[in-house]
């Protein structure tokens, strides 16, 4: 039995195409994950936010902000502060009805396309009810979903917020 060369090749090539765009296609899942504690020693909430790296950017650039090459030598040097404006644009956190400013401590970008973004609230104390909102990304996926696990009084509440759920309420 003898092996058409040419069309073996051209089968391997078609595979490594396909192969190729499938990697770097469309995904279906648009997920941020934010994990969120009081503090009661410290009377501050701090969070995390993992962001799929590719979807920040591109939420980012539709927002107008320009393109910040996180992660790379040519990241701008204001980065954090277009991170922070796109994130309290999307993400607040109220106490007793009174909102609370968060100011980002820091950020890692992984090789994984995983970017965290590490905040912290302003002091708070005598909590009666929470509500944060969590709108990351929606206007950009439709299908965006913005799970959150906050962590109070040793009681962890967890939520997916979404295009249609914006908001969670916690009365202590």
């Amino acid at each position: 039995m003898f092996l058409n060369l040419s069309k073996v090749m051209k089968n391997i090539s078609v595979f490594i195409v396909l192969a190729i765009c499938m990697a770097f296609s469309y995904h279906e899942f648009f997920v941020t994950v934010t994990e969120g504690e009081y503090k009661e020693t410290e009377n501050t909430f701090q969070f995390s936010i993992k962001f799929i790296g590719h979807d920040l950017e591109q939420a980012l650039s539709a927002s107008g902000i320009q393109e910040l090459n996180l992660g790379t030598n040519k990241e701008l040097t204001e980065a954090d502060k277009y991170l922070l404006m796109y994130i309290n644009k999307h993400f607040s956190i109220n106490c007793n009805d009174k909102n609370i400013p968060i100011k980002m401590i820091g950020k890692e970008v992984g090789n994984d396309d995983f970017i965290f973004c590490y905040l912290e609230s302003e002091k708070v104390e005598n909590i009666q009810n929470i509500e944060i909102k969590n709108t990351l990304l929606t206007e950009v996926f439709s299908a965006q979903e913005n799970i959150l696990h906050l962590k109070i009084n040793d009681k962890i509440n967890s939520i997916s917020l979404n295009k249609e759920i914006t908001h969670y309420k916690i009365s202590l």
